[in-house]
This record gives structure tokens, sequence and C-alpha cells, in this order.
């Protein structure tokens, strides 16, 4: 017969390391990830989302609410991306797939960071002082730059939204 104590609990999938490490990795990973997400777009507001807006007004077809409305479509889609790599990832089954899925959410989050050095651009709010107007220069000379690709992005999700809904329907209905 055997005691109680000897019996051991089922091994889970993160055993592997200890767990003081693992939430700690998981917590350096996530602050890179929101200092990132800070950081950048800040950053490049000031290095590329001037020029991006100059160079989509003289060479993107339809101009600067044209490329608005397309970075604000991309967003929901390089989102649904990132999140279908990262779910996808699985290391102890498939080492190959997981970092060819890897890469792929890291390049949807660069992606993702880079648009939003130029998105930063476009906010009409703030920077002004007394009497002068607020906003960027790209934001004063195309005032509705940010609601259009805002209203891009919304739409782009909830089209999304109802794809995602059909799809899981017709699944349903087939099982």
């Amino acid at each position: 017969m055997v005691e109680q104590h000897d019996k051991q609990a089922p091994v889970s999938d993160s055993a592997s390391a200890p767990r003081g490490r693992r939430n700690y990795a998981s917590c350096l990973a996530t602050m890179v990830v929101v200092i990132a997400f800070l950081t950048v777009p800040a950053f490049g507001k000031e290095l590329w989302g001037r020029d991006v807006w100059r160079w989509a007004g003289a060479s993107w077809p339809g101009g600067v609410y044209s490329l608005a409305v397309t970075l604000g479509l991309a967003v929901p889609c390089l989102l649904l991306l990132v999140f279908a790599a990262l779910t996808s990832v699985n290391w102890q089954r498939f080492k190959a797939r997981s970092c060819a899925w890897t890469a792929t959410a890291c390049f949807g989050l660069i992606a993702l960071l880079a648009m939003g050095g130029a998105v930063a651009e476009t906010w009409p709010f703030g920077g002004g002082r007394r009497g002068s107007p607020g906003g960027t220069e790209t934001s004063r000379h195309y005032p509705a730059l940010w609601a259009a690709g805002g209203g891009a992005t919304l739409l782009g999700f909830l089209v999304l939204a109802v794809v995602i809904r059909r799809r899981e329907k017709q699944r349903l209905s087939r099982s």
C-alpha cells in the first residue's frame, strides 16, 4: 500500500524552469513590450512620422487620407496575425514551426510599432502654447487624418469580428 505523501503531483508543461525564473522572465518580457509600445512611437513621431505623411501626400495613390485608411485597416489584421501566431506556438512538439510562428509574431509587432510612429504624428491634441494651434505640423495640414485612420481601424475590427463570428457558426454547423 502506498502512503499519501509518496504520490507525486502531475508534472505541468512549464515545470522545466524553477517557478521564480519563469515569473521573472515573463515579467521582463512584458516590461520590454510595454516600454517598446510607449517609446518607439514617440521616437518614430520625431524620426519618420512627418516624412511618411509628406511622402504619402506626393506619392501614395489617393494621398494621405488613403494611406490613413490603409494603415487603419492594417492594424486589426496585424493584431490578428500576432494573436494567431502566438497561440500557434508549441515549443515541445514543433520547434521549427514554433520558431517560424514566433518570427511572424515579431514581424507583426515591429510593423505595428513602426506604424505607431506615423500615427502619432496625426494627433491634433496638445502641443500648442497660448494662442498657437495645438497638434503637429501634419495634423494642422490634414485636420481629419486621425479620424480617417481611427474610423478605418474601428471598421476593420468590426469586419474582422463579423468574419470570425460567421466562420465560427459555419464550423459549429458542420460538426
